[in-house]
């Protein structure tokens, strides 16, 4: 039954790709999939294990386990905290940049948890059992915030990788833009629109007519619009200007798309098939929001540096929590039923 399960979930994520591969549900089913797949196959060797000859082998097997998991928690968040304090030092101190900080100062206190259940179950039972129901309260929560954090990331690693695979030509290719550095593209923005004119180049080299979409408006610290430094630096870098539109309104990433739709319409491309380019933490957003806003195409990830990427992929996936909030926030509701009930016990034992 479990593996028919997992045959249904490939085989439902195999349809919904194929008509449409920019769905985050598709994550969710592979995602799903290949966690059963795994609990199956850690069941039938556990079948193996226990009708063997040594009967700890077993055990010893799940404490090896247990014992893995934990180090691998330890060792993420102590990899996060090291890479917030690198964002700070190279970034500033803003507050999207405490996000990697935040995220490993919190899975470090949950494994501190773990460990403090295990001491207290050597000397006080009792303190033991109630730090276990604090553990399953706190966990049920995260547990699901985690999954929906790693069908988000692995399906972002496959789409990326699958769109630069299988990118078909296309009527126009839009670079997102990014902050500036006075009248000059920051290395992030300069790594958009690298990976723009070989997607431009691409196309054109299979016959299509396609031309590259600068999108990016003027932010209230930034003296020109994105758009005008993004397609000089272009330029400069030898692309004909002939080739390039500006869109120089939009002031975020829905916007980007819709008035670049709208350019290309001004020049004669109405419902034609889009190229997205913006960084590799982005990408699978950004494919999201062009189903959305219906821009047939899909989106390309330029290659970000190593310190930013943990940072960044947490802010996406925090705004893709924030745009489907209701159904999470109705989930996470449900998920915390059980620490809702251990802090109102909690209150009335102190009153």
């Amino acid at each position: 039954m479990a593996w028919a399960l997992v045959a249904l979930l490939a085989l439902a994520a195999g349809v919904a790709a194929w008509q449409d591969p920019r769905r985050l549900r598709i994550g969710v089913y592979l995602t799903l999939a290949i966690g059963l797949a795994s609990i199956g196959i850690a069941g039938r060797l556990a079948i193996l294990l226990d009708d063997s000859d040594d009967p700890l082998r077993l055990a010893w097997a799940l404490l090896g386990a247990v014992v893995l998991a934990i180090l691998a928690l330890v060792a993420l968040g102590v990899a996060s905290v090291f890479n917030g304090f690198t964002m700070l030092r190279r970034e500033g101190r803003r507050p999207s940049n405490l996000l990697s900080l935040v995220f490993g100062v919190v899975v470090l206190a949950y494994c501190a948890l773990i460990v403090a259940v295990w001491w207290f179950d050597r000397n006080h039972t009792d303190v033991a059992l109630e730090l276990f129901f604090w553990l399953v309260a706190i966990g049920t929560p995260l547990m699901y915030l985690g999954f929906v954090f790693v069908a988000f990331v692995g399906y972002g690693l496959v789409y990326g990788w699958a769109a630069n695979r299988w990118a078909r030509p296309v009527d126009a290719v839009i670079v997102l833009g990014a902050g500036l550095m006075g009248e000059r593209v920051t290395p992030l923005l300069a790594s958009r629109l690298d990976r723009g004119r070989q997607a431009l180049d691409r196309s054109r080299a299979r016959g299509k007519d396609t031309r590259l979409i600068c999108s990016g408006g003027q932010g209230p610290d930034e003296v020109v619009p994105e758009a005008v430094a993004m397609a000089n630096h272009l330029v400069e870098s030898g692309v004909d200007r002939d080739l390039l539109w500006l869109e120089d309104a939009s002031t975020s990433t829905e916007e980007n798309l819709r008035l670049s739709a709208r350019v290309a319409a001004e020049h004669g491309v109405e419902d034609g098939r889009f190229a997205v380019v913006t960084n590799d933490f982005h990408a699978l957003r950004a494919a999201l929001l062009m189903r959305r806003v219906g821009l047939d195409g899909f989106a390309l990830g330029a290659a970000t540096a190593r310190y930013f990427w943990p940072s960044a992929i947490l802010r996406e996936f925090a705004a893709i929590l924030w745009e489907h909030r209701r159904l999470n926030i109705a989930l996470v509701a449900v998920a915390g039923v059980p620490l809702v009930l251990l802090l109102a016990r909690a209150v009335v034992s102190l009153a």
